[in-house]
């Protein structure tokens, strides 16, 4: 139930503050005067959407507060817990939100929470129900939803199984076009794919350094015969010189002077030691010189070799390089695209069994679904049609009416539309095509009080859905929701008499003018207020004796059905006073 109701800078609500009670709770006002303002402010706070510019002009932010009694609810609860709130006084739970020119912040118990989880917890709280519900009824689409929650939880969960398959059903639909998709380009690739990898693995590039390598032994063999002169010329003064000492022998003798020396300087034994040490190493170096000329040979086939191989790679690189690491990894991306090749072919296959399965589990749940749905028309139908007799409708007959679809969609295999025979004789037709807007009103109403035993939304808040209504039906429409209020709380806007007559507690509301500015202020009525409230509502003289008169017989009429009905504000001692004076 909602307690209290805080609104301040909203539009043109400075400051406001509503402390609601149980039974029903009224709201009378002129046209214009602000009652959709606070329609707009609880919307709000139960997380809908709403705009910067609902701010108050002069003012830097709005806020809206709701603090409810709470009744032991395990799925709210449930629902709390999932958002990691506990309420902080128990019994109670507050909702509220800041709006700024930057946006809004909503929070749950003072916790911050983001706009989804204020609404999902709004809707367990408040159901609204205006003049915008009742044209909904025309839309067919709206329907099918109905009827499901009017079914229950399991084919609310049958619903949302299936949704969850057919959503399911679609992306797989979408990852094997896309494999079909890239296997075909991968087709089309192979023979390209398998050709340049065949080049690349026969060339049998094994080092980056190759090509580097190959021009040095090429460099050496171009020049193999000026370079074995030249290094026989370098033996020769080194080593092997017959007309000019070489420098093999000239050291020779300079060691073998040293030697003498150092029979009579001890201290030359070192300098022979290196002299000695200097002439090895020469005599070696020459000896390798010797072999590496006796090595050196021109060899043309061997130069054409590698002028070939230089060739290739030089190809090689061009077209896959520009380095012998790039062609590498473009060898190990083709193996890798023709190996995908394979697994994409086994994905698809293994996509085709889920989609397989998944449309037959998808089958067996709509059909379940389809009974189920078809069993809840039957019921509705009878509940529906019981209601709108008690609202005067006493001719009209109510069907659902199914057609199946060519193709499974994600409500299911059917669409499901509201059909209505308002008078004997006639064939019934669609809501938007037969009914009026008292009938649509009766019609929601009607099934608001079906569906409300199902969902037992604590609060109901009726915005103005008498709207085409008048004489008897809104009788009858006033009882209804005078019966709906022994069960639950009631907030009702109304312009009319019959219906605000009904109220346990009765504010107005109105727009005053003070300073320049306009404001909306609410009234608590009490006692002859009422009365001429209602007198006014009726004949717009509030001091009519007739109007007085017809304002007492309507709350008369209004607390006797009540009585009936059960509700717990019908036999209040501070019931509204005759035009005399007198507490009926």
């Amino acid at each position: 139930m909602l307690k209290t109701l805080r609104i301040s800078n909203f539009i043109l609500i400075d400051s406001l503050s509503l402390d609601l009670a149980a039974g029903i709770c009224l709201l009378t006002g002129e046209t214009g005067a602000g009652k959709s303002i606070i329609i707009d402010a609880v919307l709000a706070v139960l997380g809908g959407r709403v705009a910067t510019d609902l701010i108050r002009a002069g003012a830097s932010r709005a806020n809206l507060e709701a603090t409810f009694a709470l009744e032991p609810a395990p799925a709210l609860r449930a629902l709390l817990e999932t958002h990691g709130i506990e309420p902080a006084i128990d019994g109670e739970l507050t909702l509220s939100r800041e709006v700024t020119p930057r946006g809004s912040r909503c929070r749950i118990e003072g916790q911050l929470v983001p706009q989804s989880a204020l609404k999902e917890v709004g809707e367990m709280l408040v159901d609204v129900l205006g003049q915008h519900e009742n044209t909904l009824l025309t839309r067919s689409r709206e329907h099918l939803r109905i009827l499901d929650e009017f079914a229950g939880g399991e084919a609310m969960a049958a619903r949302s199984e299936i949704s969850r398959l057919y959503s399911k059903i679609l992306a797989l639909r979408g990852e094997l076009a896309s494999l079909e998709r890239t296997a075909a380009e991968r087709e089309r690739q192979r023979d390209f794919w398998q050709y340049q990898l065949a080049e690349i693995e026969a060339a049998e590039v094994t080092s980056p350094t190759e090509a580097a390598d190959l021009k040095a032994q090429r460099l050496i063999l171009a020049n193999a015969e000026d370079l074995k002169r030249d290094l026989a010329s370098a033996y020769e003064r080194l080593y092997g010189g017959d007309e000019v000492p070489s420098v093999t022998d000239q050291l020779d003798g300079v060691l073998s002077t040293l030697r003498d020396g150092a029979e009579v300087d001890a201290e030359l034994a070192e300098l022979a030691d290196s002299v000695e040490g200097a002439l090895a190493t020469l005599t070696e170096a020459a000896r390798e010189i010797r072999r590496r000329a006796e090595r050196l040979e021109a060899d043309p086939h061997r130069l054409g070799e590698l002028e070939a191989r230089l060739d290739l790679l030089r190809d090689l690189l061009r077209k896959y390089g520009p380095t012998p690491e790039d062609m590498w990894a473009l060898a190990e991306q083709i193996r890798q695209d023709l190996g995908t090749a394979e697994s994409d072919s086994s994905r698809q296959e293994a996509i085709r069994a889920d989609m397989q399965k998944t449309q037959t589990a998808l089958e067996l749940l709509a059909t379940r679904l389809t009974a189920l749905r078809s069993a809840a028309a039957s019921r509705l139908e009878g509940a529906v049609a019981q209601e709108l007799q008690d609202l005067g409708m006493k001719e009209a007959r109510f069907f659902v009416a199914f057609k199946p679809h060519e193709a499974m969609a994600s409500e299911g295999a059917e669409s499901a539309e509201f059909m209505l025979a308002p008078n004997p004789g006639e064939p019934p037709r669609p809501l938007a095509k037969t009914a009026s807007g008292g009938e649509l009103a009766r019609l929601m109403l009607a099934l608001k009080t079906v569906l409300h035993g199902e969902d037992g939304t604590p609060t109901l808040i009726f915005d103005e859905v008498d709207t085409g209504i008048s004489g008897r039906a809104a009788q009858v429409v006033a009882q209804k929701i005078a019966s709906l209020g022994s069960r639950s709380q009631i907030v009702l806007i109304t312009h009319m008499p019959a219906i605000a007559a009904i109220g346990d507690r009765h504010w107005h509301i109105e727009k005053r003018i003070s300073e320049g500015r306009t404001s909306v202020a609410l009234d608590l009525l009490e006692g002859d207020a009422v009365v001429k409230e209602l007198a006014h509502l009726a004949s717009g003289d509030a001091d009519s004796p007739a109007a007085l008169s017809h304002a007492q017989e309507l709350l008369d009429k209004a607390r006797s059905f009540k009585t009936r009905a059960g509700s717990p504000e019908a036999a209040r001692p501070d019931r509204p006073l005759t035009p005399g004076g007198k507490r009926k």
